[in-house]
């Protein structure tokens, strides 16, 4: 039987922009983060050619649908 560990954050789903203005979404901590990233983070790349405004949106629906985010590791 495996056994595992699970862990849960809540993140924020906030839009960024690259240098070059291409709009990215990234998940920010809203308090104790997931202990597996350490001082990072986790960014999503969205598909080239994606507005700002439609960025915006699918962060907007992401805050709205996404209540946690999980890590589970599988200990041996």
């Amino acid at each position: 039987m495996t056994q595992s560990k699970t862990e849960r954050a809540r993140y924020v789903f906030a839009v960024k922009e690259f240098a070059d203005g291409a709009p990215w979404i990234m998940l920010e901590r809203s308090g104790t983060g997931l202990g597996v990233l350490g001082n990072g983070f986790v960014g999503l790349e969205l598909t080239e050619g994606t507005s700002l405004q439609e960025a915006e949106a699918l962060a907007a629906t992401l805050r709205r649908s996404v209540s946690a985010v999980t890590f589970t590791s599988f200990l041996s």
